[in-house]
C-alpha cells in the first residue's frame, strides 16, 4: 500500500426500489478496505446529499459508524440545509464517533462574503464540540465562494477545530496558498482526475468517488511518483482522465463505480438513472478499466488484500 491516505467518496446506498439501505453498507466498506481504501466520507457529493431527508443521512452516518473497524476513518457532509439541521447533523455524528465533520458552503442565491461564510462555519464546527472539523471546497457545486486560503486563513482564529479541507477545486496555485496559511491542516484533494498535478504540488491525502472501485490503480500510480517514475505515474492515471471525459454527471460515476464494486442501486433523480448513451460509455469504459486494476494488482507494489489503518 502507498503512503498516501486515499478515502472514498462513499456512494449512497439503496435497495431495489430506490430506498436507502443501509444493510448494504458493511458490504461498501469490506470493498473498500481490501482495496487499501483508508475511510469513508459519507453523506457528500458522491453520497447524494441534496436528495436525502435529514432521516435518511442520518441513517448512513449511523450504519457506517456501526460497521467500521477500528483505525478505518469516518467522515461525514452535514452542510446543503439551513443552520439549525446542519447543527443537528453536527451534533448526531459526534454522538456516533465520527473522525470528521464537514460541510460545504451554504450555496443558494447571493455568494456569502468571506466573514458571513466563516460565521456559518464556526457555528456548524461549534454543534459538533470539539471533532475535527472540515471545509469542504466545490465551486463546481456551490458556485462562487471566497478563495479557500483566505477561509482557511479566517478561519483559523474563528475555529479552533479547523482540521482539514476537502479541496475539489483545479487550481493549484489555490491549493499552494492553502498550505502556506496553515502548513499544519490536512488537505484532503478532491479531483480524482488530477492526482498526479496534486502529488507534484506535494499533495499526500484524497477524497473521491473513483476510488470506491480505482483505488488499487491509484496506489500504483503514488508508487511510481514516489519512484520518480513519473511519466510511468501519468500512463497508469490514463483511466482516471478518461473516465472525467466521459462522464455526464455523478450518477454516470456512480454506475461505472456498481460494476467495479458493489452494486448500490443508480443514483437518484435528477442524476440518475443512466440514459442509453451513458450505458453504452460505461461498457466501453468497464473492460478496460478492468484491465487496468489487473496490472496494478500484479505489479510488486500491490495493495495487500486486508488493510486495517
Amino acid at each position: 500500500m502507498s503512503r498516501f491516505a486515499f478515502w472514498a467518496a462513499a456512494l449512497a446506498p439503496y435497495d431495489g426500489a430506490g430506498r436507502v439501505d443501509p444493510a448494504r453498507i458493511p458490504e461498501q466498506l469490506g470493498h473498500l478496505r481490501s482495496t487499501g481504501v483508508r475511510g469513508a466520507f459519507v453523506n457528500g457529493t458522491s453520497g447524494e446529499f441534496p436528495f436525502l431527508t435529514v432521516e435518511e443521512r442520518m441513517s448512513v452516518l449511523e450504519a457506517w459508524a456501526a460497521a467500521r473497524p477500528e483505525g478505518f476513518g469516518l467522515g461525514v457532509q452535514v452542510g446543503g440545509l439551513p443552520l439549525a439541521t446542519t447543527r443537528e447533523l453536527a451534533a448526531h455524528a459526534k454522538g456516533l464517533g465520527v473522525d470528521l465533520v464537514a460541510t460545504v458552503a451554504p450555496y443558494y442565491g447571493q455568494a456569502p462574503t468571506l466573514a458571513h461564510l466563516v460565521r456559518w462555519l464556526a457555528e456548524v464546527a461549534e454543534a459538533a464540540d470539539g471533532v475535527p472539523f472540515c471545509y469542504y471546497q466545490i465551486p463546481s457545486m456551490t458556485g462562487p465562494v471566497p478563495r479557500p486560503s483566505a477561509v482557511v486563513a479566517a478561519a483559523s482564529v474563528e475555529i479552533p477545530t479547523l482540521a482539514a479541507l476537502k479541496f475539489t477545486d483545479e487550481d493549484l496555485m489555490e491549493l499552494e496558498a492553502i498550505r502556506l496559511a496553515r502548513p499544519d491542516l490536512r488537505v484532503y484533494f478532491g479531483r480524482d482526475e488530477l492526482l498526479p498535478a496534486a502529488l507534484a504540488a506535494g499533495s499526500d491525502a484524497a477524497i473521491g468517488s473513483l476510488y470506491n472501485g480505482l483505488a488499487p490503480l491509484a496506489h500504483a500510480v503514488v508508487d511510481a511518483f514516489d519512484r520518480g517514475e513519473i511519466a510511468q505515474a501519468h500512463d497508469l492515471h490514463r483511466p482516471f482522465r478518461d473516465i472525467a471525459r466521459a462522464a455526464t454527471g455523478p450518477g454516470f460515476v456512480k454506475e461505472l463505480m456498481n460494476r467495479l464494486g458493489p452494486d448500490v442501486g443508480p443514483a437518484r433523480t435528477p442524476w440518475g438513472p443512466a440514459t442509453d448513451a451513458d450505458r453504452a460509455a460505461i461498457d466501453r469504459l468497464v473492460p478496460l478499466l478492468r484491465d487496468a486494476l489487473a496490472a496494478a494488482s500484479a505489479a510488486p507494489s500491490a495493495v495487500p488484500g486486508t488493510v486495517v489503518s
